[in-house]
């Protein structure tokens, strides 16, 4: 028998297919260590994994990936070169720019009776994190908002809400931009 990366949870309860798990962690690792062209970010911010009966507890997982997450960042920048790199500046500026649009006119909204998330709950949020990066300025520094308040933020559903992929996507740029400041 094998050890296993992540506790396991009860066979009456459902948690993360171990083999998915583990062949998505091993491929990442490969990557990192030059084996193999390595994923973005994002592709391990999106990554899901099947739930099954006696699968990987969810909650250390998702710590590992938020951990894995944050290594493939700091591998892109390195890897980029001179050229490649970014300007958090510029990025905090831009980022600025699309979140200051009107109040309830920030994203698209669902259609017809579709579900989104709360307009107010996502403004309000939005709002916080516009405050949050508006003290980063050309020396660039870390804005109060950490990166487990943008990843658990909750949204109420509602019809006629935001998109919630529009969210989604604007928050992924938030969370790479301030594993970038850090």
């Amino acid at each position: 028998m094998r050890a296993e990366r992540f506790p396991r949870v009860g066979r009456l309860h459902k948690g993360y297919h171990r083999k998915q798990v583990d062949a998505f962690l091993n491929t990442i690792e490969l990557a990192l260590g030059g084996a193999m062209p390595p994923p973005s970010a994002a592709e391990v911010r999106v990554v899901g994994f099947e739930l099954v009966r006696g699968g990987y507890a969810t909650s250390p997982v998702d710590q590992a990936l938020d951990a894995l997450e944050e290594r493939v960042l700091v591998a892109q920048v390195a890897a980029a070169g001179r050229r490649g790199r970014s300007d958090p500046a510029s990025e905090v500026a831009f980022l600025k720019d699309e979140l200051t649009a009107p109040y309830m006119q920030r994203f698209p909204r669902a259609r017809g009776l579709r579900r989104g998330y709360d307009v107010d709950d996502v403004d309000a949020f939005i709002d916080q994190v516009v405050a949050a990066i508006e003290g980063v300025g050309p020396t660039v520094s870390v804005p109060a908002l950490s990166i487990e308040d943008v990843r658990s933020t909750p949204f109420r559903s509602r019809r006629g809400g935001y998109r919630e992929d529009a969210v989604d996507e604007m928050l992924d740029r938030v969370v790479e931009l301030l594993l970038v400041l850090r």
